[in-house]
């Protein structure tokens, strides 16, 4: 007998967390990700103890972005060549190696190159991460729409830990003991990982391999609307990335919060961002992908401008987590159609080009805003931030 949308709904989160392999993935995913705010939310922090420029505080920023590009290109080929599990146990590795030595860290030099390498064995982790998601999806037979946007939620769940952690411990020691904290959960999640059955390659169907993009063209899945699409998104990161970057520093220098006050905040906004998720996979269901992508973005961009113009920390704060709120809101539908665009056996190419696009065009996004701040104050990264999100709009029109 049929099951109702109703029944279905109702069912989903039990079917999917009995996946093993589902859970096992998204809490050692979520961990990967706790760094990743951590060095933005530091940067006040940095800039008094190592003595930096607005420029080098950009570099922060900047060499996050760059290690995530190499890591999420070089992971589709390591994956091909070894398989998903010795890459993701790999990148554990190398992640809580390199977060005890950036604990150890002195100079700005030496900072740099620790968080490049942190950021770039973070990285490894997310193309195989997502592709057995997806697969699991399949597996339970349920929406992959929602699959992933729980998935993301979770994961979002670290993103948001990282800064609040940070600052709870930074009342009362250094920051450089968060760092020695956390690479133990990464130590602890190679274990579930290494014990846990990952799916078997897909192997290439008659079809595939008769249709094999011929050399000096381009793959059949690269097409006119997913080349949009990526477009869209890296140019809407330039803007998101600029606010990011300096958004402590504005609360900092500009509204005086303490550090690890900001810290908080920072945190408590990317917690918001586990609902948005989570919210964003249900509207993009009810309402469509295109739709609710497009109602996201303009939110966004309506509550950027608001925490622009706020008169006070209150409002700004309210403002800027419904921020948050919207920008989280169009993951899951955007995760959703990478895997509408590729076949199962090129999910794992589609998700590593959807990393490398966005950071390739917001690598220097960071220093262009150091560049705007220098010149005409802090607050001017928030016209500089509208105008990328405005043009990520008519880009994703034209796309889907």
């Amino acid at each position: 007998m049929q099951k109702t949308s109703k029944n279905i709904d109702l069912s989903f989160y039990t079917k999917i967390t009995r996946n093993r392999r589902f859970n096992v993935i998204s809490l050692s995913h979520m961990f990967t990700h706790v760094y990743d705010m951590l060095n933005l939310a530091l940067i006040p922090v940095f800039t008094s103890e190592f003595g930096l420029t607005t420029i080098q505080a950009g570099m922060l920023s900047t060499v996050f972005i760059i290690a995530s590009m190499i890591g999420s290109l070089s992971s589709g080929f390591l994956v091909d060549r070894f398989g998903d599990k010795p890459v993701m146990m790999a990148s554990l590795v190398m992640i809580s190696a390199s977060s005890i030595i950036v604990s150890r860290t002195n100079s700005f030099n030496m900072l740099m190159a620790d968080l490049f390498l942190l950021y770039f064995a973070s990285r490894l982790f997310c193309p195989p991460a997502l592709s057995i998601v997806s697969e699991s999806c399949d597996e339970c037979n349920v929406d992959r729409g929602k699959t992933v946007g729980f998935h993301v939620s979770i994961v979002s769940l670290g993103v948001a830990l990282g800064p609040i952690f940070l600052g709870l411990l930074m009342r009362s020691y250094d920051w450089r003991l968060a760092y020695l904290i956390l690479a133990v959960p990464i130590l602890l999640s190679m274990i579930p990982i290494a014990t846990t059955r990952m799916p078997t390659q897909k192997q290439e169907t008659i079809e595939e391999v008769t249709d094999e993009t011929p050399k000096g063209r381009l793959p059949d899945y690269l097409t006119i609307g997913f080349i949009l699409t990526l477009s869209a998104l890296g140019v809407r990161s330039i803007g998101l990335q600029g606010v990011s970057t300096f958004i402590t520093t504005y609360l900092t220098a500009e509204k005086g919060l303490s550090s690890s006050l900001s810290s908080i905040l920072f945190g408590v906004s990317n917690a918001i961002a586990i609902l948005g998720v989570a919210l964003g996979g249900l509207m993009s269901d009810k309402i469509g992908e295109k739709r609710w992508i497009t109602v996201a973005w303009v939110g966004a961009i309506i509550s950027l401008l608001a925490v622009s113009l706020s008169p006070s920390v209150g409002l700004l704060v309210v403002f800027f987590i419904m921020y948050s709120l919207f920008n989280s809101g169009s993951t899951a539908p955007v995760m959703s159609l990478v895997a509408r665009f590729t076949s199962q056996s090129k999910r794992n190419k589609g998700y590593t080009m959807y990393f490398f696009s966005s950071s390739l065009m917001s690598a220097f996004s960071p220093l262009v805003s150091a560049r705007i701040i220098d010149i005409s104050g802090i607050w001017y990264i928030f016209p500089f931030a509208l105008v990328m999100l405005a043009i990520a709009i008519l880009l994703i029109q034209k796309a889907l």
